[in-house]
């Protein structure tokens, strides 16, 4: 098969998948993936690096099997608590009154000096949007004529530590590490519609151990953050609440699971079974089950609106789009329009039409893994004429890549960390 080949690999708290994809003059097609329970994860921290490098090798294989080919590096999905965000700003002469490349550098250069603690690390530098002379909401200045040039830049960082020890853990497994991308901005690339992100859509990423929100507008991140808070938590409140083993809980989740919808449910009438710690078989009525996933649901929107309250006020989103594993629990949706006051739809991996593996592009559980075979297409030229789904971040990595740099957002990222951190205060 001719071609360029791409790799994902979305390393969640309660899974791993890989996905591998072939690039070529008819676009993108994704051609394998491998899906395995993940063990030695914590809320995105590394707790067991044997167990996560056998988790990520046994993803890796199960795609190598199907795909016939080697995964020899990729792009790793990252996601956690320890990763947080902020606002940063940065403004440079023209030179020649005429956007370059290499006053886009210059321009991010300044924006990306800003103090990082010693145990932190930049994830990404993502530009929200250009200035050209007092003109703002530029998404595209290469090319346009102007005197000074300014960017308002979302920076991102992570644990030094939670990173070193998931990139120990992937060398295990004789991966290279392309880059390390935060996983709601995949899920975002794989599940928004145009629309959505030029005029605001909030994305709520409903994984095992985390619920990470992403809001976009104009085609630019504009806000996020991550609750250490998912559909984990859950099963284990069921297994707590119910006094049963982990796998029986989880298996009552997904069968009989709803977050307690105006409408009833299937299964009010019906005594459910399940076998407790000592082996026997007791019966519950579903109101039992209901009662727990229904308060653990209400806690994650309540801390969903406090979290993303001020983001939603400013930039005014005019939907949410729930996606992530956890968002397939019955009367999810509704519940969240009555928390979050906001249009909510179900958000799958529907960018990418032409997959030989159907249930990724079907399923909410694999916007993570999808979004990073986007996010690695965009990375690395994306296709001929073809300017992606983020304007302003593809725009400014073309303009980079082309002229400076020749590898994507991630010779930008290696730009950043060359940059003298300055001390606080100065």
């Amino acid at each position: 098969m001719r071609g360029r080949y791409i790799a994902g690999i979305d390393v969640g708290s309660t899974k791993v998948c890989a996905a591998v994809a072939r690039v070529d003059s008819r676009g993108m097609e994704i051609i394998a993936s491998g899906t395995v329970p993940s063990s030695g994860l914590r809320k995105g921290v590394v707790v067991d690096m044997d167990e996560t490098a056998n988790s990520i090798n046994m993803a890796v294989k199960e795609a190598e099997s199907v795909s016939g080919i080697d995964i020899k590096s990729a792009y790793i999905g990252i996601s956690g608590a320890h990763i947080k965000s902020a606002e940063s700003y940065g403004a440079t002469g023209i030179k020649g009154k005429e956007v370059k490349a290499k006053d886009i550098e210059r321009v991010i250069d300044a924006a990306s000096a800003v103090y990082v603690p010693l145990d932190r690390e930049i994830l990404h530098v993502l530009p929200s949007e250009f200035v050209i002379d007092g003109q703002d909401g530029i998404a595209r200045p290469y090319g346009m004529a102007g005197v000074r040039l300014e960017v308002k830049v979302q920076v991102l960082t992570a644990s030094q530590a939670v990173l070193e020890n998931l990139d120990r853990a992937l060398s295990r497994t004789g991966l290279k590490v392309t880059e390390m991308v935060f996983q709601p901005l995949a899920s975002a690339l794989a599940v928004l519609k145009d629309e959505e992100m030029e005029q605001g859509a909030l994305l709520v990423d409903m994984g095992g151990g985390t619920t990470d929100l992403a809001l976009l507008k104009g085609g630019a991140l504009r806000f996020t953050s991550v609750i250490p808070v998912g559909s984990q938590h859950i099963t284990n409140d069921l297994a707590l609440g119910m006094k049963l083993p982990q796998k029986e809980a989880e298996r009552l989740k997904k069968r009989y699971g709803t977050a307690g919808g105006e409408k009833g449910n299937l299964f009010s009438d019906e005594k459910i079974e399940a076998v407790n710690m000592s082996g026997k078989t007791k019966s519950f009525d579903h109101d039992e089950i209901e009662k727990i996933i229904k308060l653990r649901c209400e806690e994650t929107f309540e801390l969903v609106k406090n979290s993303a309250e001020a983001a939603i006020l400013k930039h005014e989103p005019v939907c949410v789009v729930l996606t992530g594993g956890g968002s397939q629990m019955r009367d999810i949706t509704e519940m969240a329009e009555r928390w979050l006051g906001l249009p909510v739809r179900m958000g799958v991996p529907e960018r990418v039409k032409n997959s030989i593996v159907r249930d990724v592009v079907r399923e909410p559980q694999y916007s993570t893994a999808v979004g990073l075979l986007l996010y690695a297409l965009q990375a690395e030229g994306g296709e001929k004429g073809s300017s992606g789904p983020l304007p302003v971040l593809q725009d400014s990595l073309g303009a980079i890549k082309d002229t400076i740099l020749g590898q994507g957002w991630a010779s930008v990222k290696k730009m950043v960390s060359r940059i003298r951190r300055p001390e606080p205060g100065v």
